[in-house]
């Protein structure tokens, strides 16, 4: 049975309450690792320093990414991919990253609808996007086609595309209509570039 050191290297705050920062000499992909998991999981995981068996380390990392996830998501809101990729980037395994999104997600902190909604209302007002620079745009930040087509569809109907596109036009230009070919021209190439 695979057994590694795990060593209590102090007490720590974690989001408000108190915590416990655990330092791994010997983690699973050969690199030391430094984790941080609350005093009630530490209590509930009935974690000591010395040898801990795979099972309490997967408990362990399981319960120190939904920690993070939580975190982040207290310092803003991002997507469920998003919010996966920075887990990744902090080396939470793969699956400890995978449960942790979607506990986070089952627990009501992660509304990806609000979220697109919210964004469709202020990229198109501050920034008159049109349809397809909102679409890239909000998948760039990790949405799923089909959540952003239904919210666009929701909240980006015919009329708020005219006033976005009315308020780009009378942003550059000054005014919403053409008075010569060549200024119609811009106009259209504008548009194309703004994603309408």
């Amino acid at each position: 049975m695979d057994e590694f050191v795990c060593t209590v290297t102090r007490m720590a705050s974690v989001d408000g309450g108190d915590g416990v920062r655990l330092t791994f000499a010997d983690f699973p992909d050969g690199e030391g690792r430094t984790l941080t998991v609350s005093a009630d999981d530490f209590l509930a995981l009935r974690l000591a320093r010395g040898g801990m068996d795979a099972d309490t380390l997967a408990a362990v990392t399981a319960a120190a990414g939904l920690r993070a996830a939580v975190r982040m998501l207290g310092a803003g809101q991002c997507s469920r991919r998003r919010l996966y990729e920075k887990l990744r980037a902090r080396r939470i395994p793969d699956a400890d990253a995978a449960f942790a999104v979607e506990t986070a997600y089952a627990a009501g902190y992660i509304d990806e609808d609000w979220q697109l909604k919210s964004y469709i209302r202020t990229l198109t007002a501050q920034r008159q996007y049109g349809p397809r620079k909102l679409y890239a745009a909000l998948a760039a930040k990790g949405y799923r086609g089909d959540d952003i087509r239904r919210a666009m569809d929701e909240s980006f109907g015919e009329e708020e595309i005219r006033a976005a596109r009315r308020a780009f036009l009378e942003k550059k230009f000054g005014k919403t209509a053409p008075a010569t070919r060549d200024e119609a021209a811009a106009m259209r190439q504008a548009l194309y570039k703004q994603g309408f």
